[in-house]
This record gives C-alpha cells, structure tokens and sequence, in this order.
C-alpha cells in the first residue's frame, strides 16, 4: 500500500464510522492493523510514517465528532491500539538530529521560527509558515520525538510551544 491508500482507508473508516455502518468500519481498521504489522516485519519506515499520519488524522477527525457513542469510542480505542503499534515501532528508529530539523529552508524549521513567539494552533501555525497542513502535521511529530516541541489539547484544537531544548 501506499500513502495514497493508507489515506482513502483513512477515510473510508471515517466515512463508515459517521454513518454507523460498523462492520466496514471494523473490516477496514483490520486491514489497517494487518498493514501496521506487515510494514513494522518488513521494515518499511516511510510507510510507517505515512501510515502514522493517516491514523492519527482519522483518530483525530473521530476524536472532534460531537457524538461519540459507545460505537464510536470503541473505534476511537482500535484506532489509539495501532497507534501504539505503529508508535512502538517508529521509537526504534533514530530521530534526526536536532541541527537536522533546524536547517534552514526545512518544514520543521519553519515551525520552530514560527513558534518562536509563543504557542500556535495547528491552523495557526499553516498561516504563520505558509506551509500546508500536511507539511505542518509531518514536522509536528518529529520534533516532539526530538523533544524540541510539546502539543496538548486545547478543545477542538491542538496547542503547539518550543520546548526548552529548542533553544
């Protein structure tokens, strides 16, 4: 799979879950773990990061709906287990360095300029780097693994802020 597919599975779960059509929902976080697993045996890092971003997306989007039912919330619990899979076998890999993820010119960069001045939004921080949304959730997880960037809810939006290490 790709991240093309990993997004309209993303999506299809979505999908199911504000309809109530269960069992699809349910066949397509299967095959979603099933993925999860086969990228963490056969080692395939970018499609571990690209399959990250999709669930962390579709938990997110679920995460902000207004109801969330017994059903929902047990999708939202499937959802955070291959996160957690998922996460686990991201932590074996080596984080870039911190001069990596500050070079000039770098998505990640832009958002640690951007965060110089206090703690942004996610949408927030798309305006203030011109980067896309994609490009802004893409830096985002690496620089809390570098520690240089900590998030927390704050309602319907994530809370982004440097870190002491950030320098």
């Amino acid at each position: 799979m790709s991240g093309e597919a990993y997004r309209a599975l993303a999506d299809d779960i979505r999908t199911a879950v504000e309809v109530g059509r269960w069992d699809e929902a349910d066949a397509d976080l299967d095959t979603l773990a099933e993925e999860a697993a086969l990228c963490l045996v056969q080692d395939r890092t970018a499609d571990l990061a690209a399959l990250a971003r999709e669930v962390a997306r579709c938990h997110t989007a679920l995460a902000l709906r207004e109801d969330r039912g017994p059903e929902v919330m047990h999708r939202l619990g499937q959802l955070r287990a291959i996160a957690a899979m998922v996460a686990a076998g991201r932590a074996n890999r080596p984080a870039r360095s911190t001069a990596a993820l500050a070079q000039a010119g770098t998505p990640t960069a832009a958002v640690l300029r951007a965060l110089a001045d206090g703690a942004k939004s996610g949408p927030a921080l798309v305006e203030a780097t011109g980067l896309s949304h994609d490009a802004v959730a893409r830096a985002l997880p690496e620089l809390r693994a570098a520690g240089l960037v900590r998030s927390w809810p704050a309602g319907r939006l994530v809370m982004n802020e440097r870190t002491g290490a950030a320098g």
